[in-house]
């Protein structure tokens, strides 16, 4: 699907509500507020409502949702963002919209019923295409926009770090520090840890545990108790075994309440969602995640890890 087809559809509708993914990251905030202002400041005659019921604690930079009630929902275009699967939206809701539309970059993203579909698994970031989309349609995008979308490119391509980074990416992201992005503010907000998160990086680094060229750590009930943690924000620690010599492929396994395991998998070269897809997860073909496998899955897991090649 085009994004002139994209537009055809949002001006066609009076009402809209924006969703993302369950435990969102940056790029899911940032590619759903970089949406919502992009709309609203395009189109103020539209009623814009945002709808997440997680969030990531960082006011005033992330916003508190609009979450709208089924009556609004019902009769809105419903826009699904960052999400592959259906049961990976933080809200089926989306699925009662009278128009829906998907914009995903994931290469396990599902098709919807109902719903057009546009997934660019190439682009680095949804709020990139998002990004593009509005540059290519010659929308006014303003600081507050760009600087959501520009939040969510530096954080899914680890400081534009990964292989799917192009030419295309430095103008992109190029144009949208054009637009008035504060660059220094931004970048605090996205990376600067609390006090109590940079002694939790000291803990969990204290954990790692290596193995030919591959690096992991578990997180325990206990320690994410200790360091009042959920299993989502621990498994966010993984970026500390990114910059490691010798080290090309890196986990965290995080247990959750109920002594099972998620996981999140990183690589520099091998493939590893094939990994992931063997036990129900998904993602990137370097960066994917795992929602639940058993402890002995997890040394299943540390073993593929380490045969995985280039």
């Amino acid at each position: 699907m085009s994004y002139q087809k994209i537009k055809e559809i949002i001006e066609r509708n009076d009402s809209i509500v924006i969703y993302r993914h369950i435990h969102p990251d940056y790029d899911a905030i940032g590619s759903q507020l970089g949406l919502y202002f992009l709309i609203k400041d395009n189109y103020p005659e539209k009623k814009v409502y945002s709808y997440g019921l997680q969030t990531i604690d960082n006011e005033p930079f992330v916003l508190k949702m609009d979450n709208p009630d089924e009556s609004i929902i019902k009769d809105s275009l419903t826009i699904s963002l960052d999400t592959s699967t259906t049961v990976r939206s933080d809200d089926t809701s989306f699925l009662l919209g009278k128009e829906k539309i998907k914009i995903d970059h994931h290469l396990d993203s599902e098709q919807v019923d109902d719903c057009y579909c546009l997934v660019e698994e190439k682009s680095c970031a949804c709020c990139f295409i998002i990004a593009k989309m509005a540059l290519e349609l010659n929308w006014f995008i303003s600081k507050r926009a760009a600087s959501y979308l520009y939040a969510g490119i530096m954080t899914d391509t680890l400081s534009l770090k990964i292989e799917s980074i192009s030419p295309e990416t430095f103008e992109v992201v190029g144009k949208l520090v054009g637009c008035g992005v504060d660059i220094v503010k931004i970048n605090r907000y996205i990376y600067d840890k609390s006090i109590d998160g940079f002694k939790a990086s000291i803990y969990f680094g204290s954990k790692a545990r290596f193995v030919e060229d591959v690096a992991y750590i578990y997180v325990s009930i206990e320690d994410r108790e200790k360091l009042n943690v959920t299993a989502s924000q621990a498994k966010d620690y993984v970026d500390l075994l990114s910059n490691i010599k010798g080290v090309n492929k890196y986990a965290v396994f995080a247990q959750e309440d109920d002594n099972s395991y998620s996981v999140s998998l990183r690589s520099h070269n091998a493939t590893i969602v094939d990994i992931a897809t063997l036990y129900g997860g998904g993602g990137h073909r370097l960066a994917s995640g795992i929602k639940s496998v058993s402890f002995s899955q997890t040394k299943e897991i540390i073993d593929l890890l380490i045969k995985a090649k280039e």
